[in-house]
This record gives C-alpha cells, structure tokens and sequence, in this order.
C-alpha cells in the first residue's frame, strides 16, 4: 500500500471529536456527510417538491473502446461529476452542462472497471475510486492528481462507503471479505475473511446454506448505517442482506433472506433498507432494518421483469432505479409510489448516481453513452 500518510493524517481530528451525536437523521449517512460540508459552505440547496418532469441536461457519447460506465458520482455540492469506465478510465464533467474538465486517469486496453467512486467525507477534493484490480486510488481532483493507492492482493472490488462520521470505510468484492480502513491512515483495522474460503481446503459453499454468518458469494454493494457509525449493510449473489458491526470482531450480526443484489443496489435512510433486486418481480424494495421484512414494494415500470443493478435514495421520497429488464433508468415517488420519469439508456443500466436534494442524476450503460438529467417541482 502506498500513502501519503502525512497528507492524509491531516484530514481527519482524533477520533473523539470526530464520533457522530445521538441526533438522528432521515437521510443516508452520505447525505448526512453531504449537508454537514454544505452548511459549513453556507450553501443551500431548496428541498425538491413534488416531482412532476425529468429534462436531460446532456447525453455524453464515449468511445467503445471505454467499455461503458461501471460508476458515477456527484460531489457534495452537484457541480462536478465523476465518471468511472470500464477500461479503467476516469473523467470529471461539469454536471450543469455536461462538459469534461479533465481526465484523472486514462482509458487503456485491457485495462480494470472502476467499480465504485466516493468522495472523502471530510475533505471534498479527495475521490476515492475502487477497481477490478484490488486496488483503490485515491485522487485530489482540484489537482488531478494521484496521492495514494491502496491494494487488496488476489480481490477484485466491486464497492466501497464511508460511515456517517467519516472515520471509517469499508469495501468488498470478488474474495467474498470485507475489510474496514481508518480514513486517517488509510489502513485495514478489521479484515471479515470469508468463512466459505477459509474452510479446510478452500472450498465455496452452496448459497442457501443459511448456517454461514460470513458473504459466501461476491459482494456486490455496501452501506452503512445513517444513524450509527459501527453499522453496516452488505449484499451479493447469496440472495441475502448481511448486518455488519465493526465493534465485533465476527462482524457478522444477522441476515436478511431475499434479496439478489448484483451492484450499488443497497441505500439507507431511518429505519428502511432499499434494495433493489436482480430479479423479474418485486424488484424494489423497502426492508425494515429491525424485523427484517418488506414493509414496502415499490413499482418499477416493466413489462418483461425489472432486473435492476442500481438503486438509491435521490432523497427521502424520490428513488433512482435501473439495470437490464428496460435498459432506463426510473424515478419512483415513495410516499405515492408512482412513476415519475426516466431516461432510456438503450444498454443495461450499470450506474446512476444524484444531487441537490434529487434536482439532478446521471445514468451509464453497458455501451456507448451516458446522461445528465434534471428534475422540475
């Protein structure tokens, strides 16, 4: 692992002033972390209203080569937008009007997806991207530059999230492990192996054996807790939501039954999990986080089944869905459960991402483009 640590170390307090309140919050704890930059920016964005129109701001074209987006991310403030590709490649846009202000890292032939973009929680100009090489980078895009690169040897990781108070993050991926990092220092303070792996002779073990604590199958999606900085929520291709406590040192807490998730597909806000499914039916959902049972469908438009990779709080009332069932992306309204609009993308929607409140989003596909949209009370 390379690092920084003298720049780094600088970005966090110690770790008592950096623990969250008793406060609790409705939002997710990225939103959380969001509106404590935002207030200390003297920024106010306008809660959105009832959404009545989604407008697209600009459809971006990329070259095949790219191999279509695998991520998305918006910085606190919905100005910038950070694009992850397939072949490795990684661009920032300025989100009002679709223009590429740089390049952070260049596509290249056989190069590795990156799978899953953050920005740090406490310093804003820093973006943490995770890649298909076990690697995480760790860019300043005021400056476009690398400052440090961790590496997970032998894990192809497929997500990343930090914890409500920022002191902490967690990923996971192809190795079926989690393991929790120090933000300040940048290294693993907990490693959850898999116990299907460590078993005598390496052996995986079938999916529906309800025995194992631990991922028994790739982890596609974290998220943690926006109320509690210890808590966390994993899931993958073992059809099951996993409780993670980073105080434990089995981790593990319970399991939720059910859900298929096959990327950033897991959100949080209060006590309502939402999950969206690889599946053709029931493919959005809202868990309760206590009794582990659906408490809410929500209706995704399609005809010939959902199949969604992606789905997110825009914010308490408005979700963001998509995957391959229809190839859109769609805004679902919580409190009516109606269909708000969307944005065809034609391939497989692999990533979306929003801002300001649910005003804005962005989607990827599989293929050749992706889209800036915008969304009118």
């Amino acid at each position: 692992m390379r690092l920084n640590t003298s720049y780094l170390s600088s970005l966090l307090g110690p770790r008592g002033q950096e623990r969250i309140s008793s406060t609790k919050h409705t939002k997710m704890a990225r939103r959380v972390l969001e509106k404590e930059l935002l207030q200390k920016g003297g920024i106010l964005i306008p809660e959105l209203g009832t959404p009545k129109k989604v407008s697209l701001i600009k459809e971006i074209k990329i070259h095949q080569t790219f191999r279509g987006v695998f991520s998305l991310q918006f910085n606190y403030t919905g100005e910038l937008l950070i694009v992850g590709f397939g072949s490795g490649g990684i661009q920032k846009y300025e989100a009002s009007t679709g223009t590429m202000l740089s390049e952070l890292r260049a596509c290249r032939q056989g190069g590795h997806s990156v799978m899953a973009l953050r920005f740090h929680p406490k310093q804003p100009d820093i973006l943490y991207a995770a890649t298909t090489a076990g690697q995480i980078l760790i860019y300043n895009v005021e400056t476009n530059e690398e400052i440090a690169q961790i590496e997970e040897r032998g894990n192809e990781i497929n997500t990343l999230d930090f914890c409500v108070d920022g002191y902490n993050f967690a990923s996971g991926g192809r190795d079926l492990g989690v393991r929790v990092y120090e933000t300040k220092t940048n290294k693993v303070v907990q490693h959850y192996e898999s116990i299907a792996l460590s078993r005598k002779g390496g052996s995986q073990t079938s999916r529906n054996d309800s025995s194992l604590v631990n991922q028994t199958m790739r982890i596609f999606c974290i998220k943690f807790h926006p109320d509690n900085q210890y808590i966390f929520v994993s899931g993958g291709w073992d059809n099951q939501l996993k409780i993670w406590d980073i105080r434990a040192n089995d981790g593990i807490k319970r399991n939720i039954h059910g859900p298929h998730i096959c990327g950033e597909a897991i959100d949080m806000q209060g006590n309502n999990i939402l999950s969206g499914q690889w599946t053709a039916l029931r493919g959005l959902q809202e868990y309760d986080y206590t009794s582990g049972k659906v408490v809410k469908e929500l209706n995704y438009p399609h005809k010939d089944g959902a199949f969604l990779y992606c789905a997110q709080y825009a914010n308490p009332n408005l979700v963001l869905a998509g995957g391959s069932g229809t190839n859109k992306a769609e805004l679902v309204q919580v409190s009516t459960n109606t269909h708000v609009g969307g944005y065809d993308v034609g391939t497989p929607v692999q990533a979306i991402d929003s801002a300001k409140n649910g005003r804005i989003f962005a989607v990827g596909g599989a293929k050749d483009k992706f889209a800036i949209l915008s969304v009118k009370d």
